[in-house]
């Protein structure tokens, strides 16, 4: 029985604001109530999803839907469903409400990403209920630990359960919104993604008391390696997809915005660091955590050899976690299709390959060789201060916005699948 599209737009909504409402904070994460939400979803309509897991409540939920022509590697639609800690105070609204206003589904998780979870689930039930078979076979995963490196979620599923998430084609979080530059509008497809190295840096020197001050204490010589990390950028590459990204959007390398020039070169950031203990007392060590991120073509090897020259040979450097770099042709099927149906339906924008600076799912689903794009599309406003929600304080997602999306997300999903809309919904 086809679906009315109302009544798919009204419960993908439902959906995401009920997915808001289980907090699934990471640490400590507890997905296993979105697991069973999800679970409990798929089973009324028929579809007996599989729940592994990695540790007690981290758990992954993947479910499938065969496709008639096993010639057709199938695709996947991924999504992660911890979301980061709040500071509930901070808020305007109650972070894990759900609710209603000014025209937006509010609360941790609407963005990034329950909202494309709360998709997938729509058109895995809308495609069952209809009673259709789609050509390509059609996977859903809603995965744990995204946040915290996927540790417990996607890289376990690759190394440990690779027949659940082996697709031939992924689409997956952060790609497919309005971005405005000037006048134009583009709408970049993230078909690559940095690479991650988190380094543990330390300094030991001799402690003392705090009466008698020194120069060579470990804090001091943590300042000041500190300070040669921010004065001393790692060395530019331009690698042939940000050529491309750069000359369709008509900028020169020399003069990338802000927003590019982490996509240059890899990047090393202090995110943590301490030291001491009592107040009287100067301590013996002094540590920082690092967030290295990589380009693609480059390793961990290179990366920690050119981190080296910048902070010199005095801080042991211990890496603490690491996954590469990934990247996917922009030459495919399925992206041709995202750039056709996008731009068709807002007249004037450009679709772009894009490269995300931060890290995703995708790198480990590229390891067993799928295509995986960022492909959660939502049209924005000018105004709608999108990218900075990632993350923050008053998250929140456009009804508007996300609807447009949820239309050209299903259309692109269907027509992947071998269906056509009309087949689907009425």
């Amino acid at each position: 029985m086809k679906i009315p599209w109302e009544t798919f737009e009204r419960e993908t909504i439902d959906q995401l604001r009920a997915l808001i409402r289980l907090n699934t904070a990471n640490p400590p994460g507890n997905e296993r109530i979105a697991a069973d939400y999800l679970a409990a979803e798929l089973g009324g309509a028929g579809i007996e999803p599989a729940i592994v897991e990695a540790a007690p409540d981290r758990a992954n939920l993947i479910a499938r839907i065969a496709g008639s022509d096993p010639a057709l590697a199938p695709l996947m639609l991924s999504s992660h469903t911890d979301v980061v800690p709040v500071e509930a105070a901070r808020w305007s609204r109650d972070p894990f409400g759900g609710e209603v206003a000014d025209g937006c589904v509010w609360g941790r998780g609407s963005i990034d990403m329950k909202s494309k979870c709360a998709m997938d689930l729509g058109i895995a039930l809308a495609l069952r209920r209809a009673g259709v078979t789609p050509r390509r076979g059609l996977i859903v995963a809603a995965v744990a630990d995204e946040e915290a490196g996927s540790e417990l979620g996607a890289r376990w599923l690759v190394e440990r359960h690779p027949e659940l998430v082996r697709a031939g084609f992924v689409l997956n979080e952060t790609g497919g919104f309005t971005l405005f530059l000037g006048e134009r509008r583009f709408y970049p497809i993230q078909v690559a993604e940095k690479g991650f190295v988190t380094v543990k840096m330390t300094i030991t020197a001799a402690p003392g008391h705090g009466s008698m001050p020194r120069a060579d204490t470990a804090i001091a010589w943590m300042a000041e390696i500190i300070g040669r990390l921010t004065r001393n950028p790692m060395r530019r590459r331009l690698t042939p997809l940000m050529r491309r990204t750069l000359a369709e959007l008509g900028i020169s390398p020399d003069h990338a915005p802000p927003l590019f020039r982490p996509m240059l070169s890899n990047t090393v950031t202090p995110t943590i660091v301490r030291a001491g203990y009592k107040d009287n007392v100067i301590p013996g060590e002094a540590w920082a955590i690092l967030d290295g991120r990589t380009l693609p073509g480059e390793d961990e090897r290179g990366f920690m050899a050119e981190l080296r020259e910048i902070v010199g040979p005095e801080p042991s450097l211990e890496v603490l976690k690491s996954a590469p770099p990934a990247e996917a042709s922009a030459d495919t099927e399925l992206f041709s299709l995202i750039r056709r149906r996008t731009e068709a339906v807002d007249p004037g924008a450009r679709v772009i390959p894009w490269m995300l600076p931060g890290a995703t799912d995708s790198k480990f689903y590229a390891q067993l060789g799928a295509v995986c794009y960022g492909f959660a599309p939502v049209r924005l406003e000018a105004r709608m201060p999108f990218g900075a929600l990632y993350h923050g304080n008053d998250e929140r997602m456009p009804i508007d916005g996300m609807l447009w999306g949820l239309r050209l997300y299903t259309d692109v999903v269907l027509d992947f699948l071998g269906l056509r809309r009309d087949e689907v919904f009425a």
